[in-house]
């Protein structure tokens, strides 16, 4: 079987590339005869019109040599591939991932037309949570769509450091975030919050980790924010972990926080940290409401909260933090949860969308 892949990277840095790396590999264990054509934003699809256009023939040219083409989010990949497809007429699936697959469906434009109208064409559609197929939904109700949830590589979260080396091991009590600094993420709501948790806890300090080179206005609000709270010397930006570093990160941290949000169609459509902090044993609290619900076992892997209620997720993190046997209880919990939603399983599913069609 060939099958053409059009997706954002192949970055294993980003949640993209983690997806499609793993759809890959996973692809070839199960199958080792399948071939894949990859069209990536760096090198054929940016999402520039221009570049496109530049590109359109060699983009033709490896659908018509697939047997099926597979897009990972609708905008643009799905657009592309299904325009790309006209007079070829090879299977489409379409899989929803975030913000490009829901942020541009109520629109009016002639962007917002081509998206409803690749959901429509498409052979199968699936999304990685609930909450995007929900989302979609809102805007086509008839449309059929199979939730598939992110894996998580837990052998290597799961894998303790080499305490020989601790060259990125954090040597003090510490409550961690990963994630772009973007506004879905809810930095801004949860940098009050941990002020508030600091207050109780004097040794205590927050760590995010994120690309300090992106985003650079909302990174100076936050700049802005951290001194205005006066917790400058308490919150640490990393941004310079390796895969092994990120691990031993999410290993000693007291626990996982996130309050992902909607932002104008810019929403989380899954959490693969939240997975990963999971797989590492550190148990997890979550913002309600978006994607990321689909990665949390409440009450066993961490909690769900209100994110918007800063005295019910301010409540969480001290009980987490003061209650060890608690935190002991959610640790077991969050690596059985990860576990059994290893990348493996989740492979599975797409393999057999690939043969049913």
């Amino acid at each position: 079987m060939k099958i053409c892949i059009l997706t954002q990277t192949l970055d294993l840095q980003t949640g993209a590339g983690v997806f499609t790396g793993n759809l890959i590999e996973g692809v070839r264990r199960i199958n080792p005869q399948t071939e894949f054509f990859v069209m990536t934003s760096e090198e054929h699809i940016k999402p520039s019109i221009y570049k496109i256009l530049k590109n359109w023939r060699g983009i033709r040219d490896k659908i018509r040599k697939a047997d099926l083409v597979h897009a990972l989010d609708a905008y643009p990949y799905g657009v592309v591939a299904c325009i790309a497809n006209i007079g070829i007429s090879k299977p489409v699936i379409i899989t929803a991932v975030g913000s490009g697959s829901v942020g541009k469906l109520n629109g009016v434009g002639w962007k917002s037309s081509l998206l409803r109208w690749a959901y429509k064409r498409a052979t199968i559609v699936t999304a990685i949570s609930h909450y995007v197929a929900k989302e979609i939904k809102k805007v086509l109700p008839n449309l059929s769509i199979e939730v598939i949830n992110h894996g998580v590589d837990y052998n290597f979260y799961a894998e303790k450091p080499d305490e020989g080396n601790v060259k990125n091991i954090l040597v003090f009590d510490y409550i961690i975030t990963i994630g772009e600094l973007k506004r879905r993420k809810g930095y801004t709501e949860i940098l009050p919050i941990m002020k508030k948790v600091m207050q109780v806890h004097q040794n205590l300090k927050y760590v995010i980790v994120a690309n300090t080179n992106r985003n650079e206005q909302y990174r100076d609000e936050l700049y802005d924010l951290i001194e205005k709270l006066g917790i400058k010397d308490r919150v640490i930006i990393k941004s310079d972990l390796n895969r092994k570093g990120l691990r031993d990160a999410y290993q000693k941290a007291l626990l996982y926080l996130t309050l992902p949000k909607n932002v104008n169609g810019d929403v989380e459509g899954f959490g693969l940290t939240i997975m990963e902090a999971a797989a590492s044993g550190t148990p997890v609290i979550v913002g309600k409401g978006s994607g990321a619900d689909d990665a949390i076992l409440d009450k066993q892997s961490g909690f769900l909260v209100d994110g918007g209620n800063q005295d019910e997720v301010v409540e969480k993190i001290l009980a987490v933090i003061k209650n060890k046997e608690l935190r002991k209880r959610l640790s077991d919990g969050a690596s059985k949860w990860a576990r059994e939603n290893g990348w493996e399983s989740k492979i599975k599913h797409y393999t057999k969308l690939y043969e049913k069609i």
